[in-house]
């Protein structure tokens, strides 16, 4: 009897739990409880594109161990990891090059055309 009565409430919590082939619920109103928040979702062209390693070797047209060879020498782009990946702000980018160019022009005795 007692087992009866258990296969009866596992077969119906089984059948009330929703598959993978149901379509999805949709709420007809807002929680109320959820009125007066905010949420934090950002445009997506509000981030700075970025580069990785490889791609700023390829922009460059060095190869990468040049990128990781001026890095070790504290004459490289800043950038940052993700994980294992080596990444660079575009901005960040920008400001090395200018770097290097009023280096570059410093050791030739010109002024920088900008």
């Amino acid at each position: 009897m007692a087992t009866s009565h258990l296969l009866a409430t596992l077969r119906s919590r089984i059948e009330s739990v929703p598959s993978d082939l149901d379509p999805p619920r949709r709420r007809s109103a807002p929680a109320a409880h959820l009125s007066g928040m905010t949420t934090n979702t950002a445009p997506r062209d509000v981030f700075e594109p970025v580069l990785n390693l490889a791609e700023l070797a390829g922009y460059l047209d060095v190869p990468v161990q040049t990128l990781y060879d001026l890095r070790s020498k504290g004459r490289g782009p800043r950038g940052f990891r993700v994980g294992r990946c080596l990444h660079f702000r575009k901005s960040e980018i920008d400001a090395w090059l200018d770097a290097l160019q009023e280096e570059d022009c410093g050791q030739l005795g010109v002024q920088s055309r900008r």
